[in-house]
């Protein structure tokens, strides 16, 4: 049900336009503010249930997940999520491939929710099982942590044997830090090397956000420079996109697929689409680390040239 990714750059966008069905009973009719202002206890069911209802409310008024766990989670849950969602960018890949407030990918248009349970309330933590129904219906589980003067959701799903969203999330961190101990192998300039392709010049640097592309130039013609690059730990993938939405035109692309092989080579296919190019192209690539051969025929490391 999860995959590990990035999301990329990070906004993970979800349809919506959906109503909420409120949760609570006839008898918790009072809103969060007036039952706070009437001295009512933050931590009674009556208030917690009241509380779950404004939050899945927001929920229902919302597209952008993110947003919404800005807004309603813990601190040290969306912290976790910032920093998962950073090195599946790097990566990309993306976090989550479900949006784990409605319990699926899509939203139904009968989407509504209901707190059947709100249990094991301490002064910091409280469990609340739900009925989500997004064209099926789902139990699911969320843990509350009480910060900031209110509840805030604090995990998803989460289980006694720890194998739940906060363990998905610390081992996607994990994983982005042995990633990026190998990206560091990839640190330098890599020449173009081969025939009847562009004379392709890619610097990369390792940066406290992963691998950055700091020049992506075609010999002589033309340069991109606002290239990404993201590393899997097996293929590194180089774009750049400029694309005119008010127009309706794309002005140009670069898209570089590669990966090491036995010589220590990146070898992929590269995709150039601009309009100064003398030809567009498509078709393999081969980059040397700290080599650049003219196509002229000069053939010299990057150091002969340093000033």
């Amino acid at each position: 049900m999860k995959l590990i990714f990035l999301f990329f750059a990070a906004v993970l966008m979800l349809s919506c336009g959906s109503k909420t069905e409120k949760s609570v009973s006839n008898t918790d009719s009072l809103t969060v503010d007036s039952m706070a202002d009437a001295g009512i206890d933050k931590h009674s069911e009556a208030y917690i249930r009241q509380r779950i209802d404004t939050i899945y409310k927001g929920v229902g008024k919302s597209t952008n997940l993110i947003s919404r766990d800005s807004a309603y989670c813990s601190q040290r849950y969306y912290a976790l999520m910032c920093e998962a969602v950073q090195f599946c960018n790097e990566a990309g890949e993306i976090l989550y491939d479900f949006d784990h407030w409605v319990c699926g990918q899509d939203w139904s248009d009968d989407w509504n929710y209901k707190v059947a349970k709100v249990y094991e309330i301490t002064d910091s933590t409280a469990l609340v099982d739900m009925k989500i129904h997004n064209f099926s219906d789902t139990e699911t589980t969320i843990a509350l942590r009480f910060e900031r003067d209110d509840w805030y959701i604090d995990d998803f799903s989460p289980s006694k044997d720890g194998n739940d969203d906060k363990k998905y999330l610390r081992d996607t961190i994990r994983r982005g830090l042995k990633l990026r101990e190998k990206a560091k192998t990839l640190v330098g300039y890599w020449g173009w090397v081969g025939d009847n392709c562009p004379e392709l010049l890619l610097r990369l640097e390792m940066t406290d956000k992963g691998l950055e592309v700091t020049e992506c130039n075609i010999y002589r013609l033309y340069g991109f420079d606002k290239a990404t690059a993201s590393f899997n730990g097996t293929d590194l993938s180089v774009y750049e996109l400029d694309y005119d939405e008010e127009a309706q035109k794309l002005n140009y692309v670069f898209h570089f697929d590669a990966h090491l092989d036995k010589n220590g080579d990146l070898t992929g296919d590269c995709l150039i689409r601009h309009p100064i190019a003398s030809r567009n192209y498509e078709g393999p690539m081969t980059l040397r680390k700290d080599y650049f051969m003219y196509r002229d025929g000069a053939s010299k490391k990057l150091s002969d040239y340093a000033e």
